[in-house]
C-alpha cells in the first residue's frame, strides 16, 4: 500500500534532521584551529567548512542556517518524489549523521585533565547579560563587550548594558576589541575597516581602511596596531591622522595569518599560525626581531600574555596547548595542557588565568598557570552555568569574563583569584 508524501511529512523530516545534526553553537574555534594546521602542511581540497565566515567565540554570519536549510530541503523534496513514484510505502526518516565531509579531529569536546587541581566553586557578584558577546575590554570607568554590529557599554555600578554602539550589519564579522585614550578600537573583517569609537559620544569618530581581513587589535599609549590575516602584516595606525603609518611583513600573503597582539618587554608580539611562529616586531623601527618557532603540538592562532619573564600564548581548539616562550633567547620553553581549549591569557597578580572551554555551555573553568612549575595550579568553576573559553578583564574591583556560551558576561570577586 503507497502512501501520499505529505508537506508535513518533509517538515518533519528536516526538523529532526536539522536537530541532529546542527551543535548548539558553531565549532568556530575547532575550524580556525584545524584549518590553520592545514595550512601549515598545504591544503588541496576545498571543505564546506572553509566558507563559514566566524568570530572570535564561534559566530556564523547570518544566512548560513538559511542556505543549510534551503539546501537540506531540496534534498528531502528530491527523495519524497522519488519515494512517491516508485509507489513504496516507505516513511521519509532523517538522515544519519554520516557524512562525506570530513569531521576536523581532535574532537571539540575533550575530557577535563584528572591531574588539575579539585576545581573552588565561585559565586557570582552579577551576571549581565549581553547578546552574542565576542571581545571584552575595559577603559576605566566602563567596560566594553563587543558582539555582532555592536558595541555593549557595562556599567560596573549598575552591572548592567547602560548603552551601545552601532558599528554596522550584525551580519559584519567583527574581531578584537582594543581601548586607550584616544578612543576604542574594534576590526570588522567583512569590510576590512577599523573601526574608532569615541567611548564619551558613543559615536563612530572614523572607519579606517585597515589591510585585507583586519583581525586583532592592540592599543597602546604609544599608537594602535591591526593583524591582517590575509595580508600577512602587521600596520601601524597613527591615531591622529587615523591613517596606516608602517607594515611589517610577518609571514605569507593567504589564509590563516597573523590573528592577535600583545605588547611588552619593548615589543609588540603577534601569533602567525600558518608559519607556526610568533613574531616579535620592534615598536620603534618596526621590524621583526625574531620569528619564534612552536612546536608542532601548539599552533600559534590564540591570544597572548607578556610578563617580565615569560611570553604565553595559547593553542586554536584543534589543541588544548599553552606555549611558554623565554623571551631572552626567543625559544618555546615549555607547553602546558589546559584540559580544554583556552584562548585568552590575562594576567592578574603577574600569572597567567585562561578561561577554558569543555566542550559544554555548563562546564567551562578558569585556571592558573604557576609560571615556576608550568603546571595548572589552581582551578575556579562559577556557580552559575559557564561555557568558559572567553576574555578575560580586571576592572572595578572584580574578574569580569565572557561567557558566550550563555550569552552573559559574568562578575567575579578578584579574591577568588588570590593565592
Amino acid at each position: 500500500m503507497s502512501e501520499p508524501r505529505l508537506d508535513r511529512d518533509i517538515d518533519q523530516a528536516l526538523t529532526g534532521w536539522m536537530d541532529r545534526v546542527a551543535p548548539d553553537r558553531a565549532p568556530t574555534r575547532l575550524l580556525e584551529g584545524t584549518f590553520a594546521r592545514t595550512m601549515r602542511t598545504g591544503q588541496a581540497r576545498v571543505y564546506p567548512w572553509h566558507r563559514v565566515p566566524v568570530g572570535r567565540l564561534g559566530r556564523t554570519a547570518a544566512g548560513s542556517g538559511a542556505r543549510i536549510a534551503l539546501v537540506a530541503l531540496v534534498v528531502l523534496v528530491v527523495l519524497a518524489t522519488v519515494v512517491g513514484l516508485a509507489g513504496g510505502a516507505l516513511r521519509l526518516t532523517a538522515p544519519s549523521l554520516a557524512s562525506p565531509t570530513p569531521t576536523p579531529s581532535p574532537s571539540p569536546s575533550p575530557t577535563i585533565s584528572s591531574s588539575l587541581p579539585a576545581p573552588i566553586s565561585v559565586t557570582p557578584e552579577a551576571t549581565v547579560p549581553v547578546n552574542g558577546p565576542i571581545d571584552l575590554v575595559a577603559d576605566g570607568p566602563a567596560i566594553w563587550a563587543m558582539a555582532p554590529g555592536r558595541l555593549d557599554r557595562i556599567d560596573p555600578s549598575a552591572d548592567a548594558v547602560t548603552a551601545s554602539v552601532a558599528l554596522g550589519s550584525t551580519a559584519d564579522l567583527y574581531n578584537g576589541l582594543a581601548a586607550n585614550a584616544a578612543g576604542l578600537w574594534a576590526t570588522d573583517a567583512d569590510t576590512a575597516l577599523l573601526y574608532r569609537v569615541d567611548p564619551a559620544t558613543l559615536k563612530v569618530a572614523a572607519k579606517i581602511p585597515v589591510g585585507r581581513s583586519p583581525k586583532g587589535v592592540l592599543a597602546t599609549a604609544d599608537g594602535v596596531w591591526v593583524a591582517d590575516v590575509h595580508g600577512g602584516t602587521v600596520l601601524r595606525i597613527d591615531p591622529v591622522t587615523n591613517k596606516v603609518a608602517a607594515t611589517t611583513t610577518v609571514g605569507p600573503t593567504g589564509n590563516s595569518g597573523p590573528n592577535w597582539l600583545a605588547s611588552g618587554l619593548g615589543s609588540i608580539w603577534v601569533d602567525v599560525p600558518n608559519n607556526g611562529t610568533v613574531a616579535r616586531i620592534d615598536p620603534v623601527t618596526n621590524k621583526v626581531q625574531a620569528a619564534i618557532k612552536t612546536p608542532d603540538n601548539v599552533t600559534p592562532c590564540g591570544g597572548l600574555a607578556v610578563t617580565t619573564e615569560a611570553v604565553w600564548v595559547t593553542s586554536c581548539s584543534a589543541a588544548t596547548v599553552v606555549a611558554r616562550i623565554d623571551p631572552t633567547s626567543n625559544t618555546v620553553v615549555a607547553t602546558v595542557d589546559l584540559g580544554g581549549f583556552g584562548f585568552n591569557p590575562t594576567l592578574i597578580n603577574g600569572v597567567p588565568w585562561i578561561s577554558v572551554d569543555t566542550g559544554a555551555a555548563d562546564s567551562g573553568m578558569l585556571v592558573r598557570i604557576d609560571p615556576v612549575t608550568n603546571t595548572i595550579d589552581r582551578v575556579l568553576v562559577p556557580s552559575v552555568r559557564f561555557g568558559g573559553g572567553g576574555d578575560i578583564v580586571v576592572a572595578a574591583g572584580s574578574v569580569w569574563v565572557v561567557d558566550g556560551y550563555n550569552d552573559s558576561v559574568i562578575r567575579l570577586p578578584l579574591e577568588a583569584f588570590a593565592s
